[in-house]
């Protein structure tokens, strides 16, 4: 169960880090490229909506990934035994 918790956790500094990426993006985009209507505030929550997105589906994806790898681990504890 450590080993799954361990995962998540891995996953989630994974996604921060792209995120803090994609910050990065966003800022240079905006520098090189200012829209005198439009605050920063306003393009980068326009960006995070997108990101919020991509957050579920690493969750997700990752919870299901551990789940048929643990499911492979039992049924290998199994067949062994």
């Amino acid at each position: 169960m450590q080993y799954i918790v361990i995962a998540i956790q891995v996953a989630l500094v994974l996604w921060l880090i792209f995120n803090l990426y994609q910050f990065g993006v966003a800022y240079r985009d905006w520098r090189n490229d200012p829209n005198p209507d439009s605050t920063f505030l306003a393009f980068l929550l326009e960006r995070l909506g997108a990101l919020g997105k991509t957050f579920v589906q690493a969750f997700v994806y990752t919870t299901l990934a551990i789940g048929v790898g643990y499911l492979i681990y039992e049924f290998i504890a199994m067949l062994i035994d």
